[in-house]
């Protein structure tokens, strides 16, 4: 990652320059000129973190990633990722969430609001979650998460066949 350098004054209307930046689809990370390269280092970084069970680095990491450019779903799925594994399940809700509005054909992080949603006790939720989970999943991509889904739903009690048209 090359160096950057930041500014030595901070403008008078920085926050309505800000509002500005997000609201023509800009990152913050912008503002301080980083690219591509410069996340994919640190994404990298994070997932290594994460893969080593230091799931409170990964999820600083990738927070740190969320923050400058909450435009990539891989982020936010990485950053909810870690904060379930923190067992900060109500978090990791909002972040899938925002995954999943980025996406809305990739059930993948319904499928893990459904995990945390279990891990909270919110089964009738989380059944849910996992309906529309299969509902999303006829791609033979898509065949193992399906069979996932469904035997979770086994396991809460709940027939998926009324998912399955």
């Amino acid at each position: 990652m090359t160096t950057k350098t930041l500014p030595t004054s901070i403008p008078e209307n920085l926050p309505e320059q800000i509002a500005e930046l997000l609201a023509q689809g800009g990152t913050l990370g912008s503002v301080y000129n980083y690219d591509d390269t410069d996340y994919e280092v640190l994404y990298a970084l994070g997932h290594s973190l994460y893969g080593q069970a230091r799931y409170q680095d990964a999820m600083r990491t990738f927070g740190f990633l969320v923050t400058h450019n909450h435009m990539e779903k891989r982020f936010m799925n990485a950053f909810a990722a870690s904060l379930q594994m923190l067992k900060s399940y109500k978090e990791a809700i909002k972040y899938y969430s925002m995954a999943s509005l980025m996406d809305m054909g990739d059930p993948l992080p319904t499928y893990h609001t459904a995990e945390c949603m279990i891990a909270l006790g919110y089964t009738t939720e989380a059944k849910e979650a996992l309906h529309y989970v299969l509902l999303q999943s006829d791609e033979p991509e898509r065949a193992e998460l399906k069979s996932r889904a469904q035997t979770m739903l086994d396991l809460l009690g709940a027939p998926g066949k009324t998912a399955t048209h």
